[in-house]
């Protein structure tokens, strides 16, 4: 593969070897230009400074509780640094409701912290024996021969589908089949805290227009300082920081490649949202300037300087577990038999010759002539025939083990490295794939373990030699230098404090009740209404819920269309035949899934009369609703012709010459929206289009002072971007009258028409469709007899209103006197703002 003349090539490893030519001479000033137009666009959010915590603290006290999900993908040593990030939140003073979303094997793991679960599906055992089998971005013949491929697309599907579930529904599918009785309160999320592997997680929070904070464990950033961790540098004469720069988007280009079709169909069938076009698909972490935390420790790692103030570095994440730890009686005598034993264990790696791997260990360890605790881990390492000098171990916390052992030997997980170094241990690593060769790296220059060996080309010999230079003094003693300067961090109060210092947090609160999350907004004023206040003043006829509309706390601009007219044009062409191609493919799938189904009831007594009838109805059905759907994508064509190529001739002059006057423009979610954006193009085109004839030869000569060619070239410049200005801005209002209005229509036909399994609202709590009597029943019915028409096809709102009815009668019952209070403050308010209601 080739882009803007680099090469790719594929390491077996997982990792993918970049190659750039010799001399990138317009990377800098494409990088600055960028920058500024990044900046004019999404803003700057800054991250206070953590040196000094506890003074810190206090100021979050005023931040309302809010709803907040956590989306995890990958393995346990993934999702056990958010279980401590998610116990913080939820801890004064703080205070919020915290879910942790993420596979359904970690339910009991995240119960048992006492955190609240959801399941998005997804199976990480299969994920990290799939990753072992095929550690490159390229799958094996064997793998694609065995259908791999296509079972991890159906997994990535249902957990992009689980991961919005997470964000907006009371319970997942488990609960409902096993919980029968029991209540969960609404939830919809008010921000979003996720790794960036959890692919739904900006989309939704666009979706949701909520704030969303990325924390990872390693660099995903676009940096000069180092490459990105999947890409294994070729070594050239061309600048080393501009090769650690690219290759970032080398690798989120190839990645984008390949979830492209995944992740527009997600935005298009379950999220109601435009299918991003392929030119917006990467850099958006740079692009939409999302927060980031890095939660890895700055005395290992510092922050690049080239990283922005949305960046920063919190310290590495630990959930202390070993404190209430009491060993098995027989690991305490084997610890206490002699020196203190190597830890070996890899953890969430599967591999297939387990009884190889088995052998290689013990030889390696009984060469290094050392006593070792061997984790069977998810390989189930071990065996029956295990010498003396070693003892296999099950389930002990890290934070326990590793204060009893000398020197830890793993796979390069973030979090096995962490708390190895945190508590001064050397570490050997044998990496398997992707990240873990960058923690290889990263350690052993450090000084803190041996260089690595991979798994690949893993022998008894190379780790048995490795083990001994572990256990070298000058290398136990950098170890413990390191733990060191380590030791006075606290990753996860510091993640914590960056949290809430993201962009306008604090100005979330309720007007009324101030340590609650504002939802919605009196119109026509800026006062902000938790869903509790808006639910006392509707129910005691202060407002009605015509009066008020849902806040939008964060806009998020993903999609911004069509980079030029001509694209546009080619995107009007291949997005419907695309969106029919996966019509296609669902009524396949849908039509062998009950196929499956089918042939799994023969063991039961039904008739094959009625089988067949049952499978006629669904083929029938399965077909019916592809032709419907064809059908409305042949009727969007033209919509989506005006739509494309208008939002081309809008976006040109930003892509051609990094044009500041290019505003952006709003989403388009019904047929008013619709009508304003067009009206809008018609009225700042012909402002900008006629300003710029001025304005751009004024900055051009203003550019060129100072460069080469002078002010003149500057000035000659500045004209052609005026009379091209022009030009795109009368095509762009040309086609956005007609595009832009039905694409308005469009969006309200999809949206009211819409009740699909994603979107339904099939979580109504139990206890609502119980009556606790009269009384209760009768004024439970009122109030949704109030908001039935504001929520009509619209799922997200019904959920808000949902959860507003729950917390009024709570307060009802518990804390009758608290409305009086919030009758009194909107009485003040409205006095003091002349309101009219």
């Amino acid at each position: 593969m080739a882009t803007d003349s680099s090469t790719t090539h594929f390491w077996q490893d997982g990792r993918v070897r970049l190659r750039f030519p010799t001399s990138i001479h317009r990377f800098e000033k494409h990088k600055s230009n960028n920058e500024r137009a990044i900046k004019r666009k999404h803003g700057k959010i800054t991250f206070g400074t953590t040196t000094q915590q506890c003074e810190r603290l206090q100021p979050f006290a005023g931040v309302p509780r809010m709803n907040i999900t956590i989306l995890i993908t990958g393995s346990r040593g993934d999702v056990q640094p958010f279980i401590a990030l998610g116990k913080e939140l939820q801890a004064a003073p703080y205070n919020h409701r915290v879910r942790i979303g993420t596979h359904g094997v970690f339910r009991d793991f995240v119960g048992e912290n006492g955190l609240e679960f959801f399941s998005i599906g997804g199976d990480p055992e299969r994920l990290m024996a799939y990753m072992v089998k095929n550690p490159g971005i390229l799958p094996s013949i064997e793998s694609v021969k065995a259908g791999d491929i296509g079972a991890r697309k159906a997994e990535l599907e249902e957990m992009l589908i689980g991961a919005w579930k997470a964000c907006t529904e009371a319970r997942d599918q488990y609960q409902a089949r096993h919980s029968e009785g029991r209540h969960y309160p609404a939830f919809v999320a008010d921000a979003i805290i996720s790794n960036p592997p959890t692919y739904a997680s900006l989309h939704i929070a666009e979706r949701l227009a909520i704030p969303l904070h990325y924390m990872f464990t390693m660099p995903w950033s676009p940096t000069t300082a180092f490459p990105h961790p999947l890409a294994q540098m070729d070594s050239s004469r061309t600048d080393a920081g501009v090769r650690n720069y690219l290759s970032y988007t080398q690798i989120e280009l190839l990645t984008w490649t390949g979830l492209i079709d995944i992740i527009n169909r997600f935005r298009r069938r379950t999220l109601l949202l435009e299918p991003i076009n392929p030119s917006w698909g990467t850099n958006l972490q740079s692009r939409l300037k999302i927060p980031f935390t890095y939660c890895w420790s700055p005395a290992l790692i510092p922050k690049p300087a080239d990283w922005g103030s949305d960046i920063g570095i919190s310290g590495f994440f630990f959930l202390p577990k070993g404190s209430s730890y009491k060993p098995d009686p027989e690991l305490q005598a084997f610890l206490d038999a002699g020196e203190p034993p190597i830890y070996i264990g890899f953890g969430s790696i599967v591999v297939d010759k387990t009884e190889e791997f088995t052998k290689l260990i013990l030889e390696a360890v009984k060469k290094a002539g050392v006593r070792a605790l061997v984790s069977r881990g998810w390989s189930n390492v071990g065996g029956s025939d295990v010498p003396d000098n070693v003892y296999l171990l099950g389930n002990v916390p890290h934070d326990w083990l590793f204060r009893h052992v000398s020197a830890v030997v793993h796979h390069g997980g973030a979090g096995t490295c962490a708390i190895g170094l945190a508590l001064g241990r050397p570490t050997v690593i044998v990496p398997f794939f992707g990240d873990q060769f960058w923690w290889a790296g990263i350690v052993s220059r450090a000084g803190a373990g041996p260089q690595t060996v991979p798994y690949k080309e893993l022998t008894a010999d190379k780790l048995a030699d490795n083990i001994k230079k572990a256990l070298e003094p000058d290398m136990k003693a950098k170890a413990q230098e390191l733990s060191e300067k380590m030791k006075d961090e606290n990753g996860v109060k510091t993640a914590a404090e960056q949290f809430h210092t993201m962009q306008r947090a604090q100005s979330f609160a309720c007007f009324l009740c101030p340590d609650r999350t504002a939802v919605w907004r009196v119109r026509r004023t800026n006062i902000q209404l938790s869903g509790l206040a808006a639910a006392i003043l509707t129910k005691h006829q202060k407002l009605t819920p015509r009066d008020i509309k849902l806040i939008r706390h964060k806009r998020w601009y993903v999609e911004e269309g069509a980079p030029g007219p001509m694209s546009g044009l080619v995107a009007a062409v291949h997005d419907p035949v695309m969106n029919s191609l996966s019509d296609i493919q669902d009524c396949k799938r849908s039509m062998a899934a009950r196929s499956e189904r089918l042939k799994d009831s023969a063991v039961r007594k039904d008739s094959a009369s009625s089988l067949e009838a049952e499978d006629g109805i669904s083929t029938g059905a399965a077909l019916g609703r592809l032709g419907r759907n064809l059908a409305e994508e042949a009727a969007v064509v033209p919509v989506t012709f005006f739509y494309q190529v208008a939002n081309g001739f809008h976006n040109l002059p930003a892509r051609l010459f990094h044009d500041r006057t290019v505003r952006m423009r709003d989403p388009i979610v019904d047929t008013t929206t619709g009508l304003k954006v067009a009206g809008k193009e018609i009225v700042f085109g012909l402002y900008d289009g006629v300003s710029g004839i001025v304005m751009q030869p004024v900055h051009g000569y203003q550019e060129g002072a100072g460069r080469k060619g002078g002010v003149a070239w500057g000035t000659a410049k500045g004209v052609g971007r005026g009379v091209t200005g022009v030009v795109t801005r009368v095509g762009a209002m040309a086609f956005g009258i007609p595009g832009y209005t039905l694409k308005g229509v469009e969006m309200q036909f999809r949206r009211k028409g819409t009740n699909t399994d994603q979107l339904a609202e099939i979580d109504v709590p139990e206890y609502l469709k119980k009556p606790r009597g009269g009384a209760y029943n009768e004024r439970r019915t009122q109030v949704q007899k109030d908001w039935a028409e504001v929520s009509a096809g619209h799922p997200i709102l019904q959920r808000r209103i949902m959860q507003a009815v729950e917390e009024l009668y709570e307060v009802m019952e518990d804390e009758p006197e608290f409305i009086n209070t919030v009758l009194e403050r909107w009485e003040a308010l409205r006095s003091e703002n002349e309101l009219a209601y």
